[in-house]
């Protein structure tokens, strides 16, 4: 009951931001870039160095699914995209539901926003989710998809192509976030977990509206 309670108020508060952006329909490039500024940080390019501003912030920004029964981490960081992959990148491989939970609650603590994270020393992550194993790879994937999540000039997207391809984002991160950022519930994932996921939205779509 209480994590539905704070997926419903993250809910709330995501599209308050969302429709303070599309608000700003005609609004000019900087004012977009400030929007990207306050949610990713420092590290986001210069302003002469994206063409279209408001494409690369909605791009970045998630478009969830209504929250389910089943309370999966993915739903907790669905709101933004850079969160939602590091969460894929931090649990996988881990069966532990409270260890996941400590330490990428633990993470986002230390490091909210991309920018924070790409300033981070390797040995400070290290201690918040040495539980998780296979650090190396993990500390890679943090490193290379926050990279491409701030400097990639052009619209934001994830696939298992080589030009969308993310280092440490396999079957598993790619349906996490176009299921969860993109509402897309059309897929068919491999993951058990994602598949209850899907089928419980496709119940919920198919359910008779009552008069």
């Amino acid at each position: 009951a209480a994590s539905r309670e704070w997926l419903a108020e993250a809910r709330e508060t995501l599209l308050k931001l969302r429709s303070e952006s599309s608000s700003s329909g005609g609004a000019k490039s900087d004012s977009w870039r400030d929007d990207a500024v306050k949610r990713w940080g420092e590290h986001v390019p210069k302003l002469d160095a994206v063409k279209d501003w408001e494409e690369w912030v909605k791009s970045r920004v998630g478009s969830p699914p209504p929250a389910s029964d089943l309370c999966l981490l993915q739903e907790y960081y669905a709101h933004d995209g850079w969160m939602l992959l590091m969460a894929c990148v931090l649990m996988s491989r881990v069966s532990s539901w409270e260890t996941k939970h400590r330490c990428i609650s633990g993470f986002f603590e230390a490091y909210p926003t991309p920018s924070a994270a790409l300033d981070a020393r390797a040995e400070d992550v290290f201690e918040i989710i040495k539980s998780l194993g296979l650090f190396p790879g993990r500390m890679r994937s943090i490193v290379e998809v926050t990279t491409k999540f701030l400097t990639y000039p052009g619209a934001f997207t994830v696939g298992l192509e080589p030009e969308h391809k993310l280092y440490g984002i396999g079957e598993f991160g790619n349906d996490s976030f176009h299921i969860f950022a993109r509402n897309d519930i059309s897929r068919t994932p491999g993951d058990k977990n994602l598949q209850s996921f899907v089928a419980w939205q496709r119940r919920r779509q198919q359910k008779p509206c009552v008069a």
